[in-house]
């Protein structure tokens, strides 16, 4: 998956143009698409009983959607969308092995953030970005005729970005970011077998982080 995505990027910079050159970008629309690997840090819940979240997780490949205004050639703003495809640790997937059972994870992410670019004239823009949000982590599990599923939901508190964009062509960019996310699980549901619970809040909630690390293009649409 990302052997593909990475892939699409860079033929998308091709198609744009077949001349790298430094320009600044306008004011306009501005999309995005990232993938990478992210590491799960810290607790899924708080209280005696707190649960790492490698415990669950031993992380997640995403699938990140960038959408925004380019006020000015140094300020953006906008939303983001992450699906992320989870690899879930051996521990919470033990019975994923058996004849018949499967077992799938995802994170997503939601919210808006805003990006400072240093240098948008230059051949390489390094940029540093805030964002805010909401996520969504989900469990599920089928075999035998029947299924459930379970998952946690809560706030992204503040997710801090870092990366850089080399002009590819002048409308397109490509380059690694890192970011770094603080959220916290507030929020149950449980469905199939287990629907009888619902929906439950978190009693004693903990902190939680995620340092995802990757690259991503940026096509601009200027105005």
């Amino acid at each position: 998956m990302r052997h593909v995505l990475f892939a699409s990027l860079v033929a998308l910079g091709v198609a744009v143009s077949g001349t790298a050159r430094a320009e600044a970008t306008a004011s306009g629309v501005e999309i995005g698409l990232r993938t990478g690997y992210a590491i799960p840090l810290g607790n899924s819940t708080g209280g005696p009983a707190s649960n790492a979240l490698n415990k669950t997780f031993n992380g997640v490949v995403p699938i990140w959607i960038d959408a925004g205004y380019r006020v000015n050639p140094s300020i953006y703003v906008g939303a983001f969308f992450q699906y992320g495809i989870a690899l879930l640790n051996s521990t919470a997937a033990s019975g994923c092995s058996s004849s018949g059972v499967s077992c799938t994870g995802s994170d997503m992410m939601f919210g808006v953030d805003a990006h400072y670019h240093f240098l948008p004239a230059g051949p390489f823009d390094p940029y540093a970005g805030i964002g805010v949000g909401y996520e969504i982590a989900s469990v599920s599990v089928s075999g035998g005729g029947s299924s459930a599923s379970a998952s946690l939901s809560g706030f992204q508190f503040v997710n801090l970005q870092l990366g850089g964009d080399y002009k590819a062509a002048p409308n397109f960019g490509i380059g690694p970011f890192v970011m770094f996310s603080l959220d916290e699980y507030g929020s149950c549901s449980y469905g199939g077998a287990s629907s009888s619970l619902g929906n439950c809040s978190i009693p004693q909630t903990a902190m939680h982080e995620w340092l995802t690390l990757g690259i991503r293009g940026e096509y601009d649409i200027n105005l």
